[in-house]
């Protein structure tokens, strides 16, 4: 019987306070779609990926590799990966391209990582033109290949696998999520300052609230004049 009246009680306030969550559920969507499709500009995301293997021998038979040189290949992907985002590369890409960005900013847009247990290096470029980021991304690893026999004594093969393309789609903003996580939130928020309101109104608004308040029994009830068809003697 408890637990039937506590539900009682916790529909009764979302019923009395739908208002606050409807308000709260309404500027939390607003604010996430104008943030979206209006005040953030769109992210673009271009990818390349590089692979370390090992240079040409003309000594050595091209299945004579073995598990030794493939970790090596592996530990100096790693390596390399954080090279491609050492001031050096970076710095002549910006001259390269001409850049505005600095160095600092451009490290920003860049992520690079080792693809798994191979010797295969992801780069990826985020910038706010598609066509921009696919050029920077190529730049970068070319930049890469012609900077690495300066900075590193041991240097292997390093080849382009897949040359960045300008994407069509964004990466950020991302409307429909943003959305949708702010209904979420704003939701639960609005619940609870719907339950916060109620729980410090300490008004009496129906003779249920004398009864739960003070367990008195009532025995009148002022008709509420305004009402529809108090004029005729009736209240509802």
């Amino acid at each position: 019987m408890e637990q039937e009246l506590s539900l009682r009680d916790v529909l009764g306030v979302l019923r009395r306070r739908a208002w606050i969550v409807l308000v709260v559920v309404f500027v939390a969507v607003v604010a996430a779609a104008l943030l979206s499709y209006v005040i953030l500009p769109p992210v673009y995301q271009a990818n390349t990926s590089l692979i370390v293997n090992e240079r040409q021998n003309v000594a050595q038979p091209a299945d004579s590799l073995d598990i030794g040189q493939i970790q090596t290949y592996r530990s100096l992907a790693v390596t390399y990966a954080k090279i491609i985002t050492s001031r050096a590369v970076l710095q002549d890409t910006i001259d390269t391209l001409k850049l505005p960005e600095t160095v600092g900013q451009l490290t920003g847009m860049t992520t690079v990582a080792v693809e798994g247990q191979t010797e295969i290096i992801g780069v990826s470029v985020k910038d706010k033109d598609a066509s921009r980021a696919a050029l920077i991304a190529n730049t970068v690893a070319k930049s890469f290949i012609q900077q690495l026999p300066k900075l590193v004594n041991r240097v292997e093969n390093v080849s382009v696998i897949d040359r960045a393309v300008p994407m069509t789609g964004q990466v950020s903003p991302r409307p429909l999520l943003n959305i949708v996580v702010a209904f979420v939130a704003a939701l639960m928020l609005g619940v609870l300052l719907a339950f916060l309101v109620d729980y410090f109104d300490d008004t009496i608004k129906t003779p249920d609230d004398v009864k739960k308040l003070f367990g008195l029994r009532v025995l009148a009830v002022v008709p509420d004049m305004t009402a529809k068809g108090a004029s005729h003697g009736r209240t509802y």
